[in-house]
């Protein structure tokens, strides 16, 4: 094999790893919280208010987002650091969640670029008609929050 072959078995082997990165979801620039779903990034725009130290208010929520998946999250906090993020599936929405009531389900975070994290549940994979509920510990003085999106079939 020669070396101009060679270089250009490398050169293909480049761009093959490039276009199958370019297949990944970047991860948002916008600040806020998103969830990937089979149809791309979806900004989650609607949660419950914190009431009490455990209890979150779901009442009067606006319009819900809905994906038919949800398979990871993206939080995008500047200033904030997630280390307590919890998920919860819900098969109905009540008017307030106690999540002393709730067994949250496994959920790893990781640390993506500048302020992003990366929440991944691997639970949701074969969730079907139902609402996840997301919480999200904001920081010392700001009320935390509870991000709510449906997962319809």
């Amino acid at each position: 094999m020669t070396h101009r072959n060679t270089a250009h078995i490398v050169a293909l082997g480049c761009l093959l790893l490039c276009m199958l990165g370019c297949k990944t979801t970047p991860e948002p620039r916008k600040v806020g919280v998103f969830a990937l779903t089979n149809h791309g990034l979806l900004e989650l725009t609607t949660y419950g208010k914190q009431t009490g130290e455990n209890v979150y208010s779901l009442n009067n929520l606006p319009e819900i987002p809905k994906a038919s998946k949800i398979i990871r999250f993206y939080v995008n906090m500047p200033g904030s650091t997630i280390t307590e993020v919890k998920v919860f599936w819900l098969t109905t929405l009540d008017k307030n969640f106690d999540e002393r009531n709730q067994t949250p389900l496994d959920a790893s975070i990781e640390s993506g670029k500048s302020s992003v994290y990366l929440i991944n549940c691997a639970a949701l994979s074969d969730k079907k008609s139902g609402y996840v509920l997301l919480k999200v510990p904001m920081p010392l003085g700001v009320a935390d929050r509870a991000y709510v999106a449906q997962v319809t079939e």
